[in-house]
């Protein structure tokens, strides 16, 4: 049984991050995904290629995924279509390392949910209340929040199916 997409409203953490800009969040997800150690999981509306399709991000998942057999790195994406259309360097990563990346399309029962966030090892969170602006939070270690958007995420993956358009290969 699905429960009700969720808002979150939460008391800023100690050590919040408080994010503004495009920048800020480029940056601070690069730093997050250069530390994680094992696991990430992403919900976005369609893999922003500002923050997703740069250089040291794309190293950054790149090394993730090959430094350990156990990595996962789970993405919820809304529409690929505008990355598939315009290209974006995330796809190619995706189709050469399937063992330790999967996408899947977020089912029509949670295409309202506007928000966007991504998980780092459980405890690193980076949220956006948005999907389509870079306003929101990080943080290195939130724990309890990681737990609570973590629960959220797998319902949704649940409910979700594997993106035929980033499994394709384009040659």
């Amino acid at each position: 049984m699905k429960s009700e997409n969720k808002n979150y409203k939460f008391k800023k953490g100690e050590n919040d991050i408080s994010l503004g800009s495009r920048d800020e969040v480029k940056v601070i997800n690069i730093a997050m995904t250069q530390q994680t150690s094992r696991t990430i999981d992403l919900i976005s509306r369609h893999l922003d290629p500002a923050i997703f399709d740069t250089p040291d991000f794309i190293e950054a998942i790149k090394n993730l995924s090959i430094s350990s057999r156990l990595t996962k790195i789970r993405i919820l994406i809304k529409d690929s279509d505008p990355i598939t259309k315009n290209g974006h360097r995330l796809i190619y990563l995706i189709q050469q390392l399937t063992s330790s990346i999967e996408v899947r399309k977020i089912s029509e029962e949670y295409k309202s949910y506007g928000e966007a966030f991504t998980l780092f090892d459980g405890k690193g969170v980076i949220y956006l209340h948005h999907s389509d602006r870079y306003e929101g939070l990080a943080n290195f270690d939130r724990p309890r929040l990681a737990t609570e958007l973590s629960n959220f995420f797998n319902e949704v993956w649940e409910h979700s199916a594997p993106d035929e358009n980033l499994r394709r290969l384009h040659l």
